[in-house]
Parts: C-alpha cells; structure tokens; sequence
C-alpha cells in the first residue's frame, strides 16, 4: 500500500495503476487522498478528475463519472492538454455508450481517436479502435468491428501496456466469437488471459472468464458455460464491477434457460437487471428484456 505522506504525483500515478488493475476501492482511496493535496490549476489536478472518474464509471457510478470526465476535460483544456481532453472525451464517450447512446458515443470516440492519430498517441489510437469496434459490434457491423479490433491490437502491440494489450485481444476475441470464427477467438483468449495473469490485471482475467464461457456457450457446450459464467460473476462481484457483474449473470441466465433450468435463470436475469439499473447500462437492460422473451 502506498504510504499517504507520498507526494501528490506519487499518489495520483498509484491511484491510476490501481484502478486500471481492477482494485477499485483501494483506487479510490488512493484518489481521495490525493485530491486534499494536489495543487489547484496542476496538471496533477486535471488527471485525477479523470481517474477518479474512471473508478466511478467502474464501480457503476455514472452520473458521478460523467461529472469527473466533464471536469478533466474543462481542468485539461485550461492547460491546453490536448491529450487529456481526449482521454477525457472518449470517456465520456464510455458514459454515453453505456447509456445507450450509441451514436453520440461512436462521434465521441472518433473526435477522441483523431486527436490520438494528430498528435501520435498510440495507446489512445489502441483504446479508441477498441471502442469503435464495440460500437460497431453492437450495431450488427462486423466487419467493420473486425477491422477496429485489429487495428486495436496492431497499436497495442506497439506499446508497453500489457493491459491494453489483454483488452484488445479480448475485444477481437468478442467479436471472432459473434462472427462464428471458434478458432480465432480461442487464439485470442489463449493470449489475453496469459498475458492479463502476467500483468496481475484482475478485470481482464474476469473478462477472459466471461468470453470463455461464452464461447462454450454458443459452441452448445451449456454446462462449461454456466461454470464459466456463474465463476466469472462471483469475481466480478468481488472486485466491485456492476457492469461486469451484469454482463455474466445475464450470460449464465441465457445458459441456464438453454439447459431447463428456468428459476435459476430467472434469478440470474433478475440480478443481472439490477446491475444494469445500477449502472445506467440502457443498452444491457434492453439485452436482458429480449433474453427474458426468448
């Protein structure tokens, strides 16, 4: 644990990393300490406006998330940081995704992406991709989403992030699994969990849970697929992620429907629906609804 008598970058770095981890609450209390000391006006400042909205949009706090986002990108453009507008915007667009808001989303991310390529970012240019290639996803797309999702992991593989790279590869997994490319989604997974264990990333592992567990399910291999899924929501539970959390239990009631076994897919839906509400994921809630009818 980081001593709180660190000075204020110190704490504002370690607040990020463990966020960006999936140890949101010990992240949030590094932020709190943080914010009684960083400086007005600081850079310091603008960035933890940013992280802290990062760790609210993961515990599912979207109005406090979008609020802190709003902030980084007033605080980042008064210091005309260019970069951390961007971060900020394209979390913004995050916040407007979850909500359902898939068009002002997709125009979020690209102003995003088109600063990131402007000015040479190339862990942005990865993030954005990345996102683009869930919107496009999500909008039945899937080519174009394929050409997002290896665009990510090629600007990934450029970094030095090992997360990021973990989260590209899970995003390309998604979509090859959506796409009927079983073998090419194995590939992928095979190599976000090793390198997400490597990195110590505890929501990359819970997400490469939860695509596993998603594959064996559309594969028609129903039992793996509840371990899987039922595994991956108890972790995400843990680690505080409504959204995650949401995501798997919604999974493990489509499976448990699949096998016969209707009251506990009932309460899977039902907890899943609650964790939509919780978070504001419109979109998720509209997925629940029609898994409900079928």
């Amino acid at each position: 644990m980081v001593d709180a008598a660190e000075p204020p970058e110190v704490l504002v770095h370690a607040a990020r990393d463990a966020a960006r981890s999936g140890r949101l609450r010990e992240a949030a209390e590094l932020a709190e300490t943080a914010s009684a000391r960083v400086g007005r006006g600081t850079s310091e400042e603008a960035q933890l406006a940013n992280i802290r909205g990062g760790i609210a949009f993961e515990l599912g706090q979207l109005d406090r998330a979008e609020s802190w986002f709003e902030q980084a990108v007033w605080l980042a453009g008064e210091r005309e940081d260019r970069l951390l507008v961007a971060r900020a915007t394209a979390n913004l667009g995050s916040v407007a995704h979850l909500r359902g808001k898939v068009v002002l989303a997709g125009s979020l991310y690209s102003s995003a992406l088109e600063v990131y390529q402007r000015e040479g970012d190339t862990v942005g240019v990865a993030q954005i991709e990345h996102n683009l290639g869930v919107v496009e996803r999500e909008l039945g797309e899937l080519e174009r989403a394929g050409e997002h999702a290896s665009n990510a992991v090629t600007a990934a593989r450029r970094t030095d992030d090992p997360r990021l790279l973990s989260l590209t590869l899970l995003g390309s997994a998604e979509t090859a699994i959506r796409r009927g490319e079983a073998q090419s989604a194995r590939r992928n997974l095979a190599a976000a969990r090793a390198i997400a264990a490597k990195a110590e990333d505890a929501i990359g592992l819970v997400e490469s849970a939860r695509l596993e567990a998603l594959l064996a399910y559309v594969s028609g291999r129903y039992g793996a697929a509840l371990t899987g899924a039922a595994g991956a929501y108890q972790a995400a539970v843990r680690l505080g992620s409504r959204q995650l959390a949401g995501e798997c239990a919604l999974l493990a009631a489509q499976t448990c429907s699949r096998l016969g076994r209707r009251r506990v897919a009932e309460r899977f839906l039902r907890r899943a629906q609650q964790l939509f509400r919780l978070v504001g994921a419109v979109a998720a809630l509209r997925r629940a609804e029609l898994a409900r009818d079928h």
